[in-house]
């Protein structure tokens, strides 16, 4: 019971964190994205972007936090963030990367029915640019 509870906590922590990355705009905040993503990545995953690969794999303490249901559009968001500040960047390899883990986050079904959400208009706003991009490669 304790461990769940800790647990909990860090998903609300990291909930807020994801929402700091969030709200930050593409373009003019890349390097201060980048920063709180590396920052995210290895407090909660114990990586940097350099290993974002490693988010493929299946781990039982990582996936927790990864494709927990309810963090799962949060994730979504951040990773598709990820993926055009990296484009933007010329960082083709950690932009492919970060567009894996995006497809595995989306692959996770939930198996609950939510009514879509302002949430919902944007990932699916943002999803048209990240295939755009990724097409293009």
């Amino acid at each position: 019971m304790i461990k769940q509870d800790f647990i909990s906590k860090y998903i609300q922590e990291l909930s807020k964190t994801l929402a700091k990355i969030i709200a930050l705009e593409v373009g003019n905040s890349d390097d201060g994205f980048l920063i709180i993503f590396n920052q995210m990545l290895q407090s909660y995953y114990k990586l940097d972007d350099n290993n974002l690969v490693v988010l493929l794999e299946a781990n039982e303490e990582r996936d927790q936090f990864l494709l927990a249901d309810e963090l799962k559009k949060k994730n979504i968001l951040t990773f598709m963030k990820a993926i055009r500040v990296y484009l933007n960047q010329g960082n083709t390899e950690k932009a492919k990367a970060s567009y894996e883990v995006l497809k595995r986050i989306e692959s996770m079904n939930t198996g609950i029915f939510q009514f879509p959400t302002e949430e919902d208009n944007l990932i699916a706003k943002e999803r048209k640019v990240v295939e755009e991009k990724m097409n293009g490669l």
